[in-house]
């Protein structure tokens, strides 16, 4: 089998026995990974070993079984890059990012690159050791919904077309894939009320700390995973957004 490098920010842990791991990595040349660590966790006489933990970034090497792409990869090497310690100091930040490494994890498909998006987490991560956490998470997610396909639209009504310009009030269905003007708000039946400026910042990329924008992209996320995020309510409750 042969050896493949690549970097990798880790989204996923779980212990398998008392000195191996199974991750969910997000590599930026060959997407979603889940892989094996065999012995990461199994200390010698000059060094404790404590494995590789969530959200640090690396190099790797691993190996992939042919004809078997779709299992678990063997991870051969693993030199660390960042372990991301600002996250440790603070809690809305701690939970943005975990928050963020598990929506990436249930919506990115194994072995489907995205470099920008690994790109993405990368500067989300640097980015939280001082810069406001809503406007950088919302930067993040509606990265990812780019990358991934399903970012809603926000410009003209998803029903009829229309352009929804000047109205103060609109309504958003993730079922629809948008915004909804007034004319045909009526006949949706999974639909929610937003702020015509939420949308035109997130359309501009002019991000102010703005939880409604959070709150749009986190209910818009969760109707996508048909389930909300485990870490929604203890984020909310750190950056004090009302469910």
């Amino acid at each position: 089998m042969a050896l493949i490098k690549d970097t990798a920010i880790v989204l996923r842990r779980l212990d398998y026995s008392e000195t191996s791991q199974v991750l969910v990595l997000l590599t930026r040349e060959h997407g979603q990974l889940r892989i094996i660590a065999k012995g990461i966790k199994r200390s010698t006489r000059n060094r404790a070993a404590v494995g590789i933990d969530l959200l640090e970034r690396g190099r790797i090497v691993f190996s992939l079984r042919s004809g078997k792409e779709d299992g678990l990869a063997t991870l051969t090497e693993w030199h660390q890059e960042d372990n991301y310690a600002h996250l440790q100091r603070s809690l809305p930040r701690c939970y943005a990012a975990q928050y963020s490494a598990e929506v990436t994890s249930q919506l990115t498909e194994v072995l489907d690159p995205h470099p920008m998006l690994f790109d993405g987490l990368h500067r989300l991560l640097d980015a939280l050791a001082d810069e406001d956490v809503l406007v950088c998470l919302v930067d993040y997610l509606w990265l990812m919904l780019k990358e991934i396909g399903l970012q809603p639209e926000l410009s003209r009504c998803v029903s009829c077309n229309g352009d929804v310009a000047g109205e103060p009030v609109l309504h958003f269905s993730s079922r629809q894939g948008g915004v909804i003007c007034r004319d045909c708000e009526p006949a949706m039946v999974e639909k929610r009320r937003m702020r015509s400026e939420v949308a035109q910042g997130l359309v501009s990329g002019k991000r102010e700390d703005d939880p409604a924008a959070f709150d749009l992209l986190d209910y818009h996320l969760r109707e996508i995973m048909f389930r909300p995020a485990k870490l929604s309510s203890p984020l909310r409750a750190a950056l004090k957004i009302k469910a």
